[in-house]
């Protein structure tokens, strides 16, 4: 049952991140569609994202088999955790840029959105990873 709970969290997960990542590449266009797109970044990482990547956490954490964390199996857990981790840092400059738009402060808005991409380059390899590890017989 936890495997299974796990494996939807992470699947959602990765769902609402694809969408983060079309959506994030619309925000050039425009200022008016920038701020737009920090707002809707924000709710989605507070009502769906955040809650995902919790239970994505505490479930994984809860499958753990501490008498396999070598080689691989080791990898895909720290891959996964990086994944978590990078994804709760994120927050941060996510909360930052919606309260920059909302104060019409382009620059900010400018600022905060480079860290997004910082940090997305970071946690979105190390998802896939984890998630590649996991499909191909590492669980």
């Amino acid at each position: 049952m936890i495997l299974k709970l796990h494996l939807f969290a992470v699947a959602f997960w990765l769902g609402v991140v694809g969408v983060e990542y079309i959506l994030e590449r619309s925000r050039a266009r425009n200022r008016h569609q920038g701020f737009a797109v920090a707002d809707y970044h924000y709710q989605i990482d507070l009502g769906l994202e955040a809650p995902a990547f919790m239970v994505a956490l505490v479930t994984g954490l809860l499958l753990i088999d501490p008498s396999r964390l070598d080689g691989l199996y080791l990898v895909k857990v720290l891959a996964g955790g990086l994944a978590v981790l990078s994804n709760l840092v994120c927050l941060w400059p996510v909360i930052q840029r919606k309260r920059a738009a909302d104060s019409n402060d382009l620059p900010a808005v400018i600022h905060y959105s480079s860290l997004i991409d910082q940090i997305s380059m970071l946690a979105i390899p190390a998802g896939l990873l984890a998630l590649g590890l996991g499909m191909f017989g590492q669980l």
